[in-house]
C-alpha cells in the first residue's frame, strides 16, 4: 500500500470570503493577500500549535483558490476552519470492506472504476475546480483506506492527475513509482512524460527498453536541432583550484567537480562566507547558481559582482555548464536541465566530501540568469521543495510550447545585437524553428504514448486529443507555473537583449508562487546588477525569509 498524505478540507470562513493564511507559523506572522477559499482541499506540511496559540496547519493547496501554501489555524473561537478530509491509516475515514467511503462528504469512493472515471474527468482541458475536488478527495481516500484489493493503476492516475495540474514533481514521482510497479500504461506514460521535461538520457534508456523506436528518432532530431543553437553559448575557461582559497575578504573558495551520466564533469564553485574563528557560517542561506550565457564561475569572484550576493548575506555556489568554466566536455542547449539534475543529485556527496552539511542548514535558494535561467525553471519546477530559501530569475528567458502559446518577445534585429546571440537574420535570439519542429514531434510522440494510459479518451485519436492541453514539452512559463515557494524576478525595464515581456510573462506564469517583479527603470541587462532596485530587491528577499520556510 502507498502512504498517502493527510489531507484537509477548508469548512470554515465563508462569512469573511474565506479563511486567513499567514506567512509564518506565529500569528504575528505577515498575513498574505489572498484567503483560502472554502470547500478547498490542501495537504499537510505540518502541524504544530505555538505555546499559547491554537493549532496551526502548514499546508499546501491542491484544488480551490488562494495561497498556494502556508499557515492556517485550525479553530478560531472553537470553531473548526478546517476539517480532515482523509488521514494515513486510519480506518474509520478509510474505505469499507465494499471499497465504499462510508465517513465522506460527498465523495464516493466506489470500485477501482468509478474512481478512474473521476480522474478521466479531472484530466479533460475543460475541467473545473469540481471534478479537480472530486479526483483528489477520492484518490486521497483510496490511498489512506485499509483495502488490500487497491487498483495498482490508481498510482498513475494520481500521477496523471498530478502532471494535468501542474505539480510535476509529484506527477513524476508517481508515475515512476508506478512503472516500478509494473503497472500497466505506466511505463508509456513515464517515457510521455520525460519527453515533455526534455529529461532525455533517462528517456531513450526507456524507449529502448519498450523497443519504441520513433520516441528515439523524436529525442535525436531534438538533439540535432539543440547541438546547432551555437549563438546561445560564449564559453570562457579558467583552471580547477584544488585548493581552498580566500578569494575575498571572509569569503572561502572551495572548487569540486560533478559527475554526469556521460564522461563530462560540471565544475561547481563555492563560495562561502566564514565567521572571525575561521568557521563556515552554515546558518546563512546558500545560493545555487546557474550564470548567464556571458559569465562564467570565475565572473562571480569579482568583487564587483559579489559584492552584492555579500550584502544579501548569502553563501553561493555557482555551477558551470559544460565547457564552461572548469567543467569539461561540449556546450549543450538538450543536456542543461538533466546538467541541473545532477548538480542536485551529487551536491550531498560533495559537501559530505568536504566536511560541509547538507541540507544546508541556512535553507538554499536557487538562481538563474539569462540562459541559467532555463536550468533555473526546470529545477523549480521539479524540485521546488529543496529549494526552501527560495528562487531568484535575473535577466530570465519565457517560452512555452503549450497549445497556442505566445511566441517569445524578440529583441530589435540588427548586427549589434547578433553579438549577444540575437536574431539578425530572422531567426529566434532564444531558439529555432528546427528546435520548434522538433519539440512539436517530442509532444505528439508523448500524447500517443499517453494515450495508452487508458484513463483519457475512448479511443487513441481522442486520448491524444484530450491530453494536449498538459502533455507537451515545456518551456520556462510552464515549468515556473507549479513552483509554490517564493519568487524574485529582476529584469532592465529597457533591456534591449531580452525584452522586459519575458519577466512579465513569467510572474504572470507563476501563480502559485508569492512572488515579485522588479523592473529596474532605465537598466539594461549589463547595467541591471548596478541599480539601487536589484541591490535592495535581493537583500531584502534574503533578510525576509519566512517562518514558513524553516526546517522542521
Amino acid at each position: 500500500m502507498v502512504d498517502g498524505p493527510v489531507i484537509w478540507e477548508v469548512v470554515g470562513g465563508a462569512e469573511e470570503g474565506g479563511i486567513l493564511v499567514r506567512e509564518g507559523r506565529e500569528l504575528t506572522s505577515a498575513e498574505l493577500a489572498e484567503r483560502l477559499s472554502v470547500g478547498a482541499l490542501v495537504e499537510q506540511l505540518s502541524l504544530e500549535g505555538p505555546q499559547g496559540a491554537a493549532e496551526r496547519l502548514h499546508y499546501r493547496r491542491l484544488t480551490g483558490f488562494g495561497p498556494i501554501s502556508g499557515w492556517v489555524s485550525l479553530k478560531v473561537k472553537d470553531k473548526p476552519r478546517l476539517t480532515v478530509k482523509s488521514k494515513a491509516n486510519e480506518a474509520k475515514e478509510g474505505l469499507s470492506a465494499s471499497g465504499t467511503s462510508e465517513t465522506s462528504k460527498g465523495i464516493d469512493v466506489g470500485n477501482g472504476s468509478d474512481l478512474l472515471a473521476k480522474v478521466s474527468a479531472a484530466l479533460k482541458v475543460n475541467a473545473d475546480l469540481d471534478a479537480a475536488n472530486a479526483a483528489f478527495g477520492a484518490l486521497a481516500q483510496a490511498f489512506d483506506g485499509e483495502k488490500k484489493s487497491l487498483d495498482s493503476k490508481l498510482l498513475l492516475a494520481r500521477g496523471l492527475l498530478y502532471w494535468r495540474w501542474s505539480r510535476l514533481d509529484r506527477a513524476l514521482k508517481d508515475l515512476t513509482e508506478a512503472n516500478r510497479q509494473k503497472v500497466e500504461g505506466a511505463p508509456q506514460a513515464l517515457l510521455a512524460m520525460r519527453l515533455c521535461l526534455s529529461q532525455f538520457p533517462d528517456a531513450q534508456i526507456l524507449a529502448i527498453e519498450l523497443g519504441d523506436t520513433e520516441a528515439v528518432n523524436h529525442i535525436d532530431r531534438w538533439a540535432v536541432a539543440a547541438q546547432k543553437m551555437s549563438n546561445l553559448f560564449f564559453p570562457s575557461l579558467v583552471n580547477f583550484e584544488p585548493r581552498e582559497l580566500e578569494v575575498l575578504p571572509g569569503v572561502l573558495q572551495r572548487d569540486v567537480l560533478i559527475p554526469t551520466f556521460e564522461d563530462a564533469k560540471l565544475g561547481v564553485r563555492l563560495l562561502l562566507f566564514r565567521d572571525s574563528n575561521g568557521q563556515i557560517m552554515t546558518d546563512r542561506p546558500l545560493v545555487l547558481c546557474f550564470h548567464g550565457e556571458d559569465e562564467s564561475v570565475e565572473s562571480f569572484c569579482r568583487p564587483e559582482v559579489f559584492e552584492t550576493w555579500r550584502a544579501a548575506g548569502v553563501s553561493i555556489a555557482v555551477a558551470s555548464f559544460r565547457g564552461y568554466g572548469f567543467s569539461t566536455g561540449t556546450t549543450s542547449h538538450g543536456l542543461l536541465r538533466v546538467d541541473g539534475d545532477a548538480v542536485c543529485n551529487e551536491l550531498p556527496r560533495a559537501f559530505a566530501g568536504l566536511g560541509l552539511p547538507w541540507p544546508w542548514p541556512g535553507q538554499l535558494a536557487l538562481y538563474g540568469n539569462s540562459l541559467g535561467s532555463r536550468v533555473a525553471c526546470y529545477l523549480a519546477g521539479i524540485r521546488g521543495e529543496l529549494f526552501d530559501g527560495g528562487v531568484v530569475l535575473e535577466t530570465a528567458w519565457c517560452g512555452s510550447y503549450a497549445p497556442g502559446a505566445r511566441p517569445l518577445p524578440e529583441p530589435p534585429r540588427h548586427m549589434a545585437l547578433a553579438a549577444m546571440g540575437s536574431n539578425s537574420m530572422g531567426d529566434s535570439r532564444f531558439g529555432s524553428q528546427e528546435l520548434n519542429i522538433a519539440a512539436g514531434g517530442l509532444g505528439r510522440r508523448a500524447r500517443t504514448l499517453l494515450a495508452n494510459s487508458g484513463l483519457v479518451g475512448t479511443s487513441a485519436a481522442t486520448a491524444a486529443a484530450q491530453c494536449a492541453h498538459f502533455c507537451y514539452p515545456r518551456g520556462n512559463e510552464d515549468l515556473i507555473r507549479g513552483f509554490s515557494g517564493r519568487l524574485l524576478i529582476l529584469h532592465g525595464e529597457v533591456d534591449h537583449v531580452v525584452p522586459s515581456e519575458h519577466a512579465r510573462r513569467l510572474c504572470d506564469s507563476a501563480e502559485a508562487a508569492t512572488r515579485r517583479l522588479v523592473l529596474a527603470k532605465g537598466k539594461r541587462q549589463d547595467s541591471l546588477r548596478g541599480s539601487k532596485e536589484y541591490q535592495e530587491a535581493l537583500t531584502t528577499f534574503f533578510h525576509t525569509v519566512p517562518i514558513a520556510a524553516l526546517k522542521t
